[in-house]
């Protein structure tokens, strides 16, 4: 089994008035190559923390721990990050908003210009042929996109030119961030639809994160439950959304409607933690309505069940 990323007790933390607090706590998991891999949780999970430790992009003041490897090259060791040679060659990012990638002060094909040049060296004419090849591939007319803003492209638009552009990069691990929060009902779908294609065709690893349940079962193979910055649930899709065994998990498939099946749907209730509150238990403990007492005072480890899930839950 060859992998594409590999995370072994991986840390994120910011410094904030001289305390220091930990986004993400010794999450551990593999993403094989060609794999559709998803990580769900709400805001404030550390999933998007996740996703930027393995694109590249944490912040230059955040402090890491643990170990984290992109396409077979060790990436985090500590503290110590190197991610020379990574970074758009092997792994690419698609941010949640396309405005966040797209530099609204440049016409499309400059865009891919001025990012091809610089990993490659390719001349205008060349990026703008590799453009041409990749906005097709991701459903865009050339002529009709090349020579615009992103303002005067729809969000659908947009959308499809910076997947397009992260591609172009020769990648063969794509980050994706929620890049269909922001779209309506209709284009979140041709989005998806346009992912699972791409990776077919290109045998991507894909690395989506979403809050989406259902979007995780439509697009992943496998999926990883985050919740307060760790890591409570991973295993196949398909076997989490019919029978998830954290309480977590259950929360999350239970307040999305799900077409065709008629079932009350249950709000989320209660707060996650903020990072840096205190708990010496489980992050869930308020939350939980099966909580037992030691959950108050210890945080489960994570525990292999069967032979490809785990879960870190006292009732396990």
């Amino acid at each position: 089994m060859v992998l594409a990323v590999e995370a072994k007790k991986l840390s994120v933390g910011y410094e904030e008035s001289d305390e220091l607090l930990w986004a993400v706590r010794e999450v551990s998991f593999e993403v094989r190559e060609s794999e559709a891999f998803c990580i769900v949780g709400e805001s404030g999970s550390g999933k998007s923390t996740v996703a930027s430790a393995i694109a590249g992009i944490l912040p230059p003041h955040g402090v890491t721990d643990g170990e984290l490897r992109v396409g077979g090259r060790v990436v985090v060791k500590g503290n110590e990050r190197d991610y020379e040679g990574v970074r758009g060659r092997l792994v690419t990012y698609v941010p949640q908003s396309p405005g966040a990638s797209l530099n609204p002060y440049l016409e499309i094909g400059d865009q891919f210009y001025y990012v091809l040049s610089s990993l490659y060296g390719l001349s205008r004419r060349e990026a703008v042929e590799k453009a041409r090849a990749y906005l097709r591939m991701a459903g865009l007319e050339p002529d009709a996109v090349l020579d615009r803003y992103p303002h005067e492209l729809s969000g659908g638009m947009q959308q499809r030119a910076a997947i397009a552009l992260a591609l172009s990069t020769g990648a063969r691990i794509l980050v994706a961030d929620e890049p269909t929060s922001s779209l309506d009902a209709h284009l979140r779908l041709q989005i998806v639809e346009l992912l699972k294609r791409l990776r077919a065709e290109a045998g991507l690893t894909l690395i989506f994160i979403t809050h989406d349940m259902l979007l995780a079962g439509a697009l992943s193979e496998r999926v990883a439950v985050m919740y307060a910055g760790r890591l409570v649930e991973l295993g196949p899709t398909r076997e989490v959304l019919r029978k998830p065994l954290h309480p977590y998990t259950s929360m999350l498939i239970e307040s999305v409607p799900v077409l065709g099946v008629k079932r009350p749907l249950k709000a989320y209730t209660g707060e996650p933690p903020s990072p840096g509150e205190p708990s010496g238990g489980c992050p869930f403990y308020e939350r939980c309505p099966f909580r037992l007492e030691v959950c108050a005072s210890e945080n489960p480890p994570a525990k292999g069940v069967g032979e490809s899930r785990r879960v870190a839950c006292w009732l396990f």
